[in-house]
């Protein structure tokens, strides 16, 4: 991924800093000894606000648009003023000092930096792009990536130097507003918008001779805290941290033609760790990887250099194709809809031969594998990386992108030029996975360089690091609340200073432990694979190839495509031949679920290991060459979009990104589905999860095997089953949404026909809710044993309890409860009504809202068939059926707006309160027994609920 962030992440990330800002000193009053007095650390820890309504700055003013600031001065910033003498002499200053030459020369002696400026440097387009070099290795600090280009502080700039009688400052310019030069459109521009300064000092020197040159002290300018790390790091572990300015500085300054580099080492520290819980309700936090949590160094990357001189020309996006873009408010046309015009992020991309079928580009894009990465892995990301070539070769460019790998002597931090990097990184439990996150030019979308980052812990042998996926009723609801990787809530923004959050790799790692788990079982083979056999390696390698061809097309503007996984029919997933050559998805930017064949059935391919027609058509829209002028231009792109409304190709060139499945209402838009027919995928994963799970009761298991082999089987089974859950009830009132469909004819909301929404509903009620359902074993559950090192650690290191038993209950009630809540959620009851009015001229027996409720009713509170079980049901019925009971109970209170909901609630839960009003319904008729027990508790919660006024706001 880009890395690959939700959509939503940058709101939510917005409203968390302001809310944290209201309380920030309170928190900084705990005090610390090593830091500076308050009113100093404010600076550092409280970024300027801006003066005017924030917005997401990721487009840019054309170049040699004048620009006037008002730079003001944040709440409780200490700004130097002005000297009252003049500065000593340019010669004076740089007495002993050693230079280097370079786009702009620095000064180096002892501590002290100075960066030399000519007038020509003043006002001047530069670029700022910040990268985490060194990190914490958890909670998102994590050393050697980019800074996020929208977050709301830290993120790459276009910058200018700006001379204000003896001060020099540092000026983010606001590049989200723009007009053509010239016009009066572009001074009212002007007028409205304000830049942000993010540091000033003193002049250092005085003008050295006719050149003018001045001298500008780089460890004054560069060492607060530009990025809001201290902010970032009181909200993620609500602790008093806050820069030390004394124990902070310049750690490595470099300067060649093409930017300057420089390192600041920060340290951040806390006098005292909070243990009890602020008035915000939120439970503190400390690190867990720290040998004192009181201090850390976090070090900052920062690159300056020149934005291109002549800018990229742009290319307008089209909603029909998924690539990041970059918006900018062109103020010029007051005949437009909107001023908003967003362009395709993309690499600049030019051939030798203009004239040529086939050319090499004038500047091929270069992925530097750093030295980091393990031998035994190069090999792969190489060949993965260079896949993508194929779909340039396809619009016209020979070796477009090249693969080169770094030497000692090759440092990989300038940025622009080209180039990209691919590292590896150890962090201290999985979080990411992969990554890949870009910088661009805000003026034209042009990425100007990019990082893939490939997390140690999602590709070595997997399987024996991601032991506790079920860890108690905490951990198992967190993995529920997780495992929608595209919801807005897939991941806590806090731990997400950088863009593009991608949770491909991660999932995918532990789908590839479960297709060993499959596989190993189907070949008769106890406990864990050999981590070094030819099956593992095979995988692992497998894995890695799919996950870098997806963080690369990242890299190259790409964003997910979640309709992909439906391109190929269950028969043809089945074909190793077909899907080893034409892939298991339409594109690598899917996240798409392992291919596993059922119990009995030959071997399939696992992973996606080539591109997909839908990758050859994305780069084909962003980077083919097109001639002619601006309105030619946009018919050829318009041509090329308009493809996907081909009957033919609308399968392979389908598109829905993380909007549309974070969003909850396409039933195609899904993550970790795979064909056609997900009612037919899901009914064969639920098959290989069974037999999976009822074959772990009499697995046998080796001597010298780990403990916890079969809990990590069973939690990777109850996962997916889980993942395919939400793939059914996905199918359940939901709405096809369609792109671009002016150029196909279709309806742009098209309901799913009832008959398949049925279908879904009566798998979910078979094999999840019902009393013959899924189910755990007594004996296998006597067999389940922890992981007893990581349970000692996560008691003693934190992260997390461990617990020694297996509660099935909680276990199965987790999964139950999922289903259940996105069956009897609000947003489902309003669209099985809207889509009653939608479809009555085509649909003559649609799925009601009554009849869900029926089903759920019959299915939750229907009698077991085992006679010990209808005596004294097992705990998770009763848990599932308590589940039922608060939801109604609690909607009933709550009162719908719609006034069909609320009547069907109201009609459920009496017919549920008469049926639990005759004893001995649900089991014994003792009144001491446990069945008896629950019925009484569960009446008396439905009839209160049934008694009790609601008072609506709404009529």
């Amino acid at each position: 991924m880009s890395v690959c962030p939700p959509f939503l992440s940058f709101a939510i990330r917005r409203s968390s800093i302001q809310l944290l800002t209201m309380g920030l000193a309170g928190s900084l009053l705990s005090g610390c000894a090593l830091v500076r007095p308050l009113t100093d650390l404010l600076p550092d820890v409280l970024p300027a606000p801006a003066p005017t309504p924030t917005t997401v700055a990721v487009a840019g003013l054309p170049a040699g648009v004048p620009a006037q600031v008002s730079l003001l001065t944040p709440p409780g910033a200490a700004t130097p003023a002005p000297s009252s003498g003049q500065a000593p002499a340019f010669d004076t200053v740089v007495r002993g000092a050693e230079r280097s030459d370079g786009l702009l020369p620095i000064w180096r002696r002892q501590d002290k930096v100075w960066i030399e400026l000519a007038p020509a440097d003043f006002g001047r387009a530069f670029f700022l792009s910040p990268k985490m070099r060194t990190g914490l290795g958890e909670a998102g600090f994590f050393g050697g990536l980019l800074a996020n280009r929208n977050a709301q502080v830290g993120r790459p700039q276009w910058v200018e130097f700006r001379r204000v009688n003896q001060q020099v400052q540092l000026v983010a310019i606001n590049a989200s507003f723009t007009a053509t030069p010239g016009t009066p459109q572009a001074l009212a521009v002007q007028d409205a918008f304000s830049h942000s300064l993010l540091a000033s000092v003193p002049i250092a020197s005085q003008p050295q001779g006719s050149e003018g040159k001045v001298l500008v002290e780089l460890s004054s300018l560069m060492s607060g805290d530009l990025l809001g790390l201290g902010l970032q790091l009181q909200r993620t572990f609500r602790q008093g941290y806050a820069l030390d300015a004394r124990n902070s500085g310049v750690t490595q300054a470099r300067t060649t033609t093409s930017g300057l580099l420089l390192e600041v080492q920060q340290h951040y520290a806390t006098g005292s760790l909070t243990s009890s819980a602020p008035s915000s309700g939120a439970q503190p936090a400390i690190p867990t990887v720290l040998p004192d949590p009181r201090s850390l160094f976090l070090t900052v990357q920062y690159t300056l250099s020149p934005l291109p001189a002549q800018a990229m020309a742009p290319r307008l996006a089209d909603a029909r194709i998924g690539h990041f873009i970059s918006t900018v408010a062109d103020f010029t046309n007051d005949l437009a809809r909107t001023p908003r015009v967003r362009y395709v992020n993309r690499w600049r991309l030019e051939k030798k031969d203009p004239q040529a079928a086939i050319s090499e580009p004038v500047r091929p894009l270069v992925f530097w594998l750093d030295r980091n990465i393990p031998d035994d892995y190069r090999p792969t990301i190489r060949d993965a990386v260079l896949a993508w070539n194929a779909a340039f070769e396809a619009i016209g460019f020979k070796n477009a992108i090249q693969v080169r790998d770094s030497t000692a002597d090759q440092p990989l931090d300038i940025v622009g030029n080209g180039q990209a990097i691919i590292r590896w990184m150890t962090n201290a439990r999985p979080t990411f996975g992969a990554i890949g996150p870009s910088h661009v030019d805000p003026r034209t979308g042009e990425i100007l360089t990019a990082e893939v980052a490939l997390e140690s812990l999602s590709a070595r042998a997997i399987r024996a690091v991601r032991s506790q996926v079920f860890s108690g009723e905490d951990s198992a609801q967190s993995r529920a609340h997780h495992s929608k990787p595209g919801s807005a809530d897939a991941a806590d923004p806090s731990t997400l200073p950088f863009e593009d959050r991608c949770d491909h790799a991660e999932i995918a790692a532990e789908q590839m432990s479960y297709g060993l788990d499959v596989w190993a079982l189907a070949h008769d083979v106890p406990g864990d694979l050999p981590p070094d056999s030819a099956e593992v390696r095979s995988f692992v390698l497998a894995y890695l190839r799919d996950t870098t061809m997806h963080e690369v097309g990242h890299a190259l503007g790409l964003r997910h495509n979640f309709k992909a996984s439906r391109w190929h029919t269950q028969a043809q997933l089945l074909d190793a031949k077909l899907t080893a050559r034409e892939g298991n998805s339409a594109s690598v930017m899917d996240y798409a679920a392992i291919n596993l064949s059922a119990p009995g059935q030959p071997p399939v391919t696992p992973f996606q290991t080539t591109l997909g027609p839908y990758d050859y058509w994305a780069i084909e829209y962003a980077y083919k060459p097109l001639p002619g002028g601006a309105a030619e231009q946009k018919d050829a792109l318009d041509a090329i979009a308009r493809r996907s409304a081909a009957p033919k190709l609308a399968l392979a060139l389908a598109y829905g990104t993380d909007e549309d499945n974070a969003l909850g209402l396409d039933p195609e838009a899904l993550t970790f589905d795979l064909g056609r027919d997900p009612i037919a995928f899901a009914r064969t994963r639920m098959s290989i999860a069974r037999d999976l799970i009822a074959r772990q009761t009499t697995a046998p298991l080796r001597p010298t095997d780990d403990a916890a082999v079969l809990r990590r089987r069973v939690g990777y089974a109850l996962r997916d089953i889980e993942r395919t859950a939400e793939i059914l009830t996905r199918q359940i009132g939901g709405v096809v949404t369609r792109r671009g469909t002016a150029a196909s004819g279709l309806d742009a909301l098209d309901p799913l026909p009832a008959e398949t929404q049925r279908a879904a509903l009566n798998l979910l009620l078979d094999q999840i809710l019902s009393p013959h359902g899924l189910q755990l074993p007594p004996a296998l559950q006597r067999r389940l044993a922890p992981d007893y090192l990581e349970r000692g650690e996560s008691l003693f290191l934190g992260g997390g309890v461990s617990p020694t038993d297996f509660s099935a209950a909680v276990q199965l009630g987790v999964l139950q409860r999922s289903v259940l809540s996105d069956l009897m959620a609000d947003g489902l009851a309003d669209r099985l009504l809207d889509n009653i009015d939608k479809t009555r001229d085509r649909e003559p027996r649609p799925l009601t809202l009554g009849e869900l409720h029926q089903r759920l009713r019959a299915t939750i509170w229907a009698s077991p068939d085992s006679p010990q079980e209808r005596l004294v049901p097992p705990p998770w019925r009763r848990n599932l059926q308590r589940d039922h009971v608060n939801r109604l109970s609690a909607a009933l209170l709550r009162g719908a707006n719609r006034a069909d909901v609320r009547v069907q609630l109201r009609l459920q839960a009496e017919q549920l309160a008469k049926l639990l009003s005759r004893p001995g319904v649900l089991g014994s008729k003792d009144p001491a027994s446990v069945a008896e027990a629950h019925r009484r508790d569960c009446l008396d919660t439905l009839q209160r609920a049934l008694d009790a006024t609601v008072v609506r706001n709404n009529p």
